[in-house]
């Protein structure tokens, strides 16, 4: 649960330097970054408590993630597919869809932990 939890992390703060460095400048930095800094920040959060409460934080803490993954890939692929264009959707695009990968890949890896658990 080690590796999980220093990905958590890692992702998380990537995550959000992502975002402070994208809106950092722009008055609309706090509305538009807040959903990723308060996903970051649980993220973080699972990170810390899940040693001592298992794997379930962290599960539910790469299901959030996946979901505003997804939620942010779907208009995208819209306005990549259909219209009307968006500057770099192609890139944003693809950026997307591999984090979602590495949510979904981590998201079971949580899930088998929280099993294995269970077992014992």
């Amino acid at each position: 649960m080690k590796a999980l939890r220093i990905l958590t992390a890692f992702v998380a703060l990537l995550l959000a330097a992502g975002e402070v460095a994208r809106w950092w400048d722009s008055p609309r930095f706090l509305p538009l970054a807040f959903d990723e800094l308060l996903l970051a920040a649980a993220m973080l959060a699972a990170a810390m408590v899940a040693g001592r409460s298992g794997a379930a934080p962290l599960a539910a803490a790469w299901g959030a993630f996946c979901g505003l993954t997804l939620g942010l890939l779907v208009p995208t692929l819209d306005h990549l597919l259909n219209g009307p264009e968006k500057a770099s959707a192609g890139f944003y695009a693809a950026v997307l869809a591999a984090m979602l990968l590495v949510g979904l890949l981590a998201l079971l890896w949580a899930l088998a932990l929280l099993r294995r658990g269970r077992r014992s």
